[in-house]
């Protein structure tokens, strides 16, 4: 049965999630000690959170055995998990990868204060029609029919929160995010890590790797490049690229992660699928 791996991304670090593995990956014992005991607020920015998520994860998939996948794809920051386990490059480049991206976002978010908001209940389509009266946000992700992602700045998103409940929406959803990611807000960090891409040498992937800015497989170096770099400022198309991979024939996903938020998200997009998780969140 063809497997597809999928990783989630930053808002499933929390305190305690580093607990019985065996991580060689954390970038220094600073990051090793907030995944142990926190403090939650410590943990959850970017710079911590994207690398603290990145470790448990790698952890996770070299104990799982699972090996042989014949896709892979990862949510925002998970795509560098795919990245890694599509063979395309070493854990630990990846891992300087992944602190070059959280410092870049963070040194972005600085610029123009920013947050992100799930709206549930409501239309993608209807919910790009009501944002367009207002300046400074976006939508940043399409998760599944009846789940939209919202970025741009606070104050937007606020304003937005109110629109949108307003016109149907059934709940808004703060996340536990300190930037606005997958928005325009993301250029200058979009333009740091394409830089720092230049260097990094990417092989072809081993795999299909289906890459969020497109929700296609993509393997030419170069290219993915510009998909990892363009990942910062486009919407992560989620529930495209599971419909992607199944149409490919994948009718199975393991998610492999801290904690699971994406197997839920698959069952509501492909009901039929099988779909397994491993996690540290016990």
């Amino acid at each position: 049965m063809p497997y597809c791996l999928i990783f989630p991304g930053q808002g499933t670090q929390f305190p305690g999630m580093s607990k019985g593995l065996n991580l060689k990956w954390t970038g220094d014992d600073a990051i090793l000690g907030l995944m142990e005991n926190g403090p939650q607020d410590v943990l959850t920015r970017t710079i911590n959170a994207q690398k603290a998520v990145f470790a448990v994860s790698a952890a996770l998939w070299e104990a799982s055995g699972f090996d042989g996948p014949a896709m892979v794809m990862g949510h925002s920051l998970g795509e560098y998990m795919a990245l890694t386990a599509s063979g395309a490059v070493p854990v630990e480049e990846c891992l300087s990868l992944v602190g070059v991206r959280a410092s870049a976002m963070e040194e972005a978010a600085r610029e123009s204060e920013g947050s992100m908001a799930a709206v549930l209940g409501m239309p993608v389509g209807a919910i790009q029609e009501a944002l367009l009266a207002i300046d400074g946000v976006w939508v940043a992700n399409m998760n599944t029919p009846g789940q939209v992602v919202i970025s741009g700045r606070s104050s937007s998103i606020r304003e937005a929160s109110l629109v949108l409940k307003d016109r149907g929406a059934k709940r808004i959803v703060p996340l536990n995010v300190a930037v606005a990611s997958h928005c325009p807000l993301m250029e200058p960090a979009r333009k740091t890590l394409r830089e720092y891409l230049r260097d990094v040498e990417l092989k072809r992937p081993a795999v299909g790797m289906v890459f969020n800015a497109a929700a296609r497989e993509e393997s030419e170096p170069e290219r993915m490049k510009d998909l990892l770099a363009d990942g910062l400022v486009s919407p992560v198309q989620w529930e495209e690229s599971v419909r992607y991979a199944v149409s490919k024939g994948i009718d199975r996903f393991i998610e492999i992660g801290p904690k699971s938020v994406l197997a839920p998200m698959v069952r509501k997009i492909v009901p039929d699928v099988k779909v397994e998780v491993v996690t540290n969140d016990h």
